[in-house]
């Protein structure tokens, strides 16, 4: 299971909410083993720039803020 988070405009929180959306991933993960989740963050610019066609050409190439760790 794969969250999309989309932004057209980049604002000060969300640094912030892609570390809470790390942990909360990392932490359910733990939690349970059926379903693993993990998340993509999609800015406006770089989804035109890009232009991705399918969801794995998205979900590669958008990979800021997944070297964050909640630790």
């Amino acid at each position: 299971m794969v969250i999309v988070e989309t932004k057209g405009q980049q604002d000060l929180d969300v640094p912030l909410k892609m570390v809470r959306l790390c942990q909360w991933c990392e932490d359910i993960n733990k939690a349970q083993i059926e379903t693993n989740f993990d998340f993509v963050f999609v800015d406006d610019t770089g989804f035109e720039k890009y232009q991705p066609k399918t969801f794995a050409e998205l979900f590669a190439v958008f990979r800021e803020y997944k070297s964050y760790s909640a630790e």
